[in-house]
């Protein structure tokens, strides 16, 4: 980062005074504390992580993942899948055949057992994706338990009104399908250590499952983690059935709406990050939740993404394909703004994929091709919010303020603190280089950019200068 001083003699000495002190430091940010709504997920698509397609191709990579900063290993469904009606070369994972089977192309029980003794030994969770919604057209339960199913007359019942052909529906409101489906997640809690659920398409089945399982599904007499892939019902989260939920309306309507416009769309992608910090809402669920609830993520904290599985599928690829050249400004405002940042299979080394990834084909993952400066982005960000406290969300949320800058047509600063601690983030989103003036909000001192390694000493006549498309986290 260039910086530019208006008292150059004086303030140089302080500068390097301060580089030497903070440098010292760097690897020092504080205590690493892995608060629980401030963890870093990873999704994982079993089939697609590895040239294996199996447990151990992502075994393999489990302490890579510790270094990358990951708090929890979400595992897309990996249980057997149905064959009936699907929809290219491979099921679908949320076709599920069997709930209490490993598909064999995964691997064994003893692939799991390894895997999950991997993920414990080196310090985090693992999650597993739970489908309560519908099965697979051949599940056991089509012809053992026909009742559990939704009908139309004798009929079974496509979701969607017909558009998901290769599962059928689950009728939401039976109450020993339900029960059934409880011990089935009971089940791998009990034989495979895992650690929680995140929950597809939670606003389909009734809140009564959700309620059940989250009471009655334990480990050791404790509450596991619940993840909701919703953002409808908030509800679900405030009534303490799940810990949290997708943050979906400011992937799909915010961030991807800006990347398509660009600097046009700056105001707006402001306005929705400070309502999104403050209050834990988009805008259209502060105007109108679907089931009305007055700040439902207070004190509470929600997953934030780029990208995951739906994403890659429905728009159009990879995420330099659906973020362009914003993909540094964004992935950093993902990390640093609120909530639980989502990393998914190979976006750390910004894999191009090089159009859709369909849930139905085998595409996997070529690691051989490394976007290091990606990887060490992402490094940087797990660990700044692993260290300061500025950054937490949930009970213990950092406050947010913005910064008015003198390019504010340009950049988008902002500033997330606690008693003790401050974090100052700066977002080039031009094509050029921007020389700009903070007016107020950083206190006098020395500072360091945590992304570029670089320090300075701070007060009302500095200068910031950040390059085209890039961004800056300050520390003092």
């Amino acid at each position: 980062m260039k910086i530019k001083f208006i008292k150059t003699i004086p303030l140089l000495g302080l500068a390097l005074m301060g580089a030497v002190s903070c440098a010292k430091g760097v690897g020092e940010m504080g205590k690493d504390e892995r608060v629980p709504e401030n963890r870093v997920i990873y999704e994982v698509f079993v089939r697609n992580f590895s040239p294996e397609g199996n447990l151990k191709g992502v075994e393999a990579q489990i302490p890579r993942l510790k270094d990358l900063g990951v708090d929890v290993v979400w595992l897309m469904p990996i249980y057997e899948l149905g064959d009936t009606g699907k929809w290219g070369p491979y099921s679908s994972p949320y076709a599920i055949k069997n709930y209490k089977k490993i598909d064999p192309e995964n691997g064994t029980e003893e692939d799991l057992h390894d895997l999950v003794r991997t993920i414990h030994d080196n310090g985090m969770e693992i999650w597993f994706d739970w489908v309560g919604n519908h099965t697979a057209m051949d599940n056991v339960w089509v012809k053992s338990n026909p009742e559990f199913y939704t009908k139309n007359d004798s009929d079974f019942v496509h979701p969607f009104g017909g558009a998901w052909k290769d599962v059928y529906e689950l009728n939401r409101d039976n109450e020993v399908m339900q029960d059934s489906m409880v011990r089935a997640m009971q089940y791998w809690v009990d034989k495979f250590d895992i650690d929680g659920y995140r929950c597809d398409y939670a606003s389909g089945p009734s809140p009564e499952l959700w309620r059940k399982a989250s009471e009655q599904v334990l480990k050791n007499g404790k509450r596991i983690a619940w993840l909701a892939e919703d953002s409808n019902r908030p509800s679900l989260v405030k009534n303490g059935y799940f810990d949290y939920n997708y943050c979906w309306d400011f992937q799909e309507k915010v961030l991807k709406g800006f990347a398509n416009e660009g600097l046009a769309k700056l105001p707006e992608l402001k306005r929705a990050s400070e309502l999104l910090a403050t209050r834990g809402m988009t805008e259209r669920e502060a105007k109108a939740p679907e089931d009305t609830i007055a700040d439902p993520y207070k004190g509470r904290s929600r997953m934030v993404y780029l990208v995951n599985h739906d994403v890659l599928q429905d728009q159009g690829g990879s995420e330099d394909i659906v973020y362009g050249k914003y993909i540094k400004p964004l992935t950093v405002l993902q990390f640093t703004l609120y909530g639980m940042p989502l990393i998914y299979n190979g976006q750390e080394i910004q894999y191009k994929s090089g159009g859709r990834v369909s849930l139905a084909e085998k595409t996997p993952i070529d690691w051989s091709i490394q976007d290091t400066v990606m990887t060490n982005l992402i490094k940087k960000l797990a660990h700044l919010k692993h260290t300061h406290p500025a950054l937490y969300t949930g009970e213990k949320s950092g406050a947010y303020s913005s910064l008015s800058t003198s390019a504010d047509d340009r950049v988008y600063a902002y500033k997330r603190s606690s008693t003790d601690d401050e974090v100052i983030v700066m977002l080039n989103f031009s094509d050029e280089p921007v020389d700009f003036t903070i007016a107020e909000g950083m206190k006098e001192g020395k500072y360091m950019d945590i992304l570029s390694g670089k320090a300075m000493y701070v007060n009302d006549s500095s200068h910031f200068s950040i390059p085209a498309l890039d961004a800056a986290a300050f520390v003092r």
